[in-house]
């Protein structure tokens, strides 16, 4: 047995050798390439799960974000209650269900709740907003309060972004506008 290790025993000895003394290059361990770990169906309400391999997205919904605004005075955004006006900068109006038609009953402290949405002009109008329903009354610095439907305009003094709808049903008397002029009310929308 040991005759027919000679031979090779040398040609050990010295791989022995040449590891232990760092001469033979060690292979490194490969990368391994991570992949991201894909989704369960349902995961993205934005995916088209009848697509078998769910590649095709489908459109995302109508978000309003106040950058694809042109340059009118107002415009329509749509939101879960439904198509409603709001201003050039897409803030939401209301209606103060206490007005009369045409002439603005909200004065002193309710205007701090319910700020008047006023122009310096007639308004230009973009969007669903009709522009027979746009009208003015005089305010009281001087310019106009936007009218619709001959129901003076406000905002309402919670509304701090785009999208906000914090007045709608507000002590009852706030309401968003549709385009064809009527208060949306929430038991409307049931």
């Amino acid at each position: 047995m040991f005759r027919s290790l000679r031979p090779a025993l040398p040609a050990l000895l010295a791989g022995v050798l040449l590891t232990a003394c760092g001469l033979v290059d060690t292979p490194e361990p490969e990368e391994v390439e991570e992949f991201p770990i894909e989704p369960t169906p349902g995961d993205d309400p934005f995916v088209d799960e009848t697509d078998p391999e769910g590649a095709e997205p489908l459109d995302e919904p109508d978000v309003f974000d106040g950058e694809d605004l042109s340059d009118a005075t107002m415009t329509t955004r749509s939101s879960p209650l439904g198509e409603h006006l709001v201003d050039g900068d897409g803030r939401t109006l209301y209606v103060f269900t206490l007005d009369l038609p045409g002439e603005r009953t909200c004065t002193d402290e309710c205007l701090r709740t319910w700020p008047v949405f006023s122009t310096d002009g007639v308004p230009s109008v973009d969007g669903e907003v009709r522009e027979d329903l746009v009208g003015t009354i005089a305010g009281d610095d001087g310019g106009d309060q936007v009218t619709y439907n001959d129901q003076p305009l406000y905002y309402h003094v919670g509304d701090e972004a785009v999208g906000d709808l914090t007045g709608q049903g507000a002590a009852g008397e706030g309401f968003i506008v549709a385009p064809g002029g009527a208060p949306i009310v929430e038991d409307d929308q049931g």
